[in-house]
């Protein structure tokens, strides 16, 4: 039996109270997100780690194939190897989409988290660059988004959340909402996605070239004559908003909601008048159409659909894990002194060491090395990761604690 050495530091102690304390986050269960898709509450998983043919054969449409490809690119906290990189051409090609129906769809509460990342480059010319979800009664198998199309009904309905207050620096994220109740911002004529957050205390923007953590989650109404239904986003993890019925109290602007604690409370959703319509689809997009953008890319990783709340990939809590146990001691890492104040050394792995890479709780790459050790002492004391790759492919990963002792 594999033997494993646990050392609670005062740090260790708290976070393992903090991570107790988190109820009904999905992503706790699974560090790393290994084995996530075989929880009884998951919908649906994509990792897109087994290669472009078969990523591609589980979506029903597919646009500009062939600028996608798998990059090595992975956010904190990941061991899966890949990506997906979309581009965009200058003059050219506005992007890609990869868009995926699901029969019967899912009714009820769904919740959707999605990993993105936006480069630099793109600051200027966004369009809609994001992971879109809803439902279209009759479902289709390919997006029918009816841009700029008032009186929906129960045609249909969708939801994202992009950078689309683009006139910041750096541009702020909202909502973009369609729905038969939708707002128009000019009386009824047209109908765009309407915005929610609109300078709310929680309001974020994009953080050019790092990993974004977005989880959204939609509650239909029931019966459908109500107006019970519900929206709430997080992004890595902080809540950014929630709206259902009674609350938050503010008004709307034509088509953006504004959020302000004097105002009535709001209304709540009345996401559709007939249970036909529901969650029926997914929608990566990377939509860059300015004919003047620079040739650009967007990158997904670790979508997760699900009955309850995800959260962002968790990296565990326990000293010593390692990803790949087994009955021979040698697969075992150990590591000495522990605690330490700096210096960690590491033997027994069951092929030569092929790097060390450190981390920190939330996922920020530390340091790498290829020898058999690490050099904490310029970094504060705490609780940090540790991934070994070996020689052969082999991967294991624990934590370690450096202490002022």
């Amino acid at each position: 039996m594999s033997k494993r050495v646990f050392f609670l530091s005062p740090i260790f102690v708290l976070i393992l109270a903090f991570n107790q304390a988190v109820q009904g986050q999905i992503a706790n269960l699974y560090p790393h997100d290994i084995g996530i898709e075989n929880d009884s509450n998951v919908l649906f998983v994509e990792k897109f780690d087994d290669g472009l043919p078969a990523i591609l054969s589980r979506y029903d449409d597919k646009r500009n194939a062939a600028g996608m490809s798998i990059d090595a690119d992975v956010p904190p906290g990941s061991l899966d190897p890949n990506s997906i990189n979309m581009t965009s051409t200058q003059g050219g090609i506005s992007g890609g989409h990869l868009f995926k129906r699901f029969a019967p769809g899912f009714d009820s509460v769904v919740y959707l988290r999605y990993y993105v990342k936006y480069p630099l480059i793109s600051q200027t010319y966004f369009h809609h660059e994001s992971v879109w979800f809803g439902g279209y009664n009759p479902s289709t198998a390919w997006p029918n988004p009816q841009a700029g199309t008032c009186g929906l009904s129960d045609s249909r309905l969708s939801i994202a959340y992009e950078p689309v207050h683009q006139g910041m620096n750096p541009p702020g994220y909202d909502s973009y909402l369609y729905w038969g109740d939708m707002q128009s911002w000019n009386g009824g004529g047209s109908c765009y996605g309407n915005d929610m957050v609109n300078g709310s205390p929680t309001e974020q923007y994009v953080a050019f070239d790092q990993w974004t953590c977005v989880e959204v989650m939609i509650k239909l109404n029931n019966p459908v004559t109500a107006y019970n239904g519900e929206l709430r986003i997080w992004q890595d993890g902080v809540e950014v908003g929630y709206w259902g019925q009674g609350f938050p109290n503010g008004h709307w602007n034509v088509d953006s909601w504004i959020n302000n604690p004097n105002d009535p409370p709001f209304p709540g959703f009345r996401w559709r008048t007939n249970d036909s319509l529901n969650i029926n689809w997914i929608w990566i997009e990377f939509y860059h159409d300015d004919p003047n953008a620079p040739s650009s890319y967007i990158k997904f990783d670790h979508l997760v659909m699900a009955k309850e709340y995800i959260g962002p990939i968790s990296v565990g809590t326990g000293l010593g894990d390692n990803v790949n146990d087994s009955d021979n001691d040698s697969d075992n890492v150990a590591v000495f002194p522990v605690p330490s104040t700096g210096v960690f050394n590491f033997e027994r792995c069951l092929s030569q060491i092929e790097s060390i890479s450190v981390y920190t709780m939330t996922g920020h790459f530390i340091l790498s090395t290829n020898e058999r050790k690490v050099d904490l002492s310029l970094f504060p004391n705490g609780i940090y990761e540790y991934r070994i790759q070996c020689m052969g492919g082999k991967l294991l990963h624990g934590l370690i604690s450096k202490t002022g002792l």
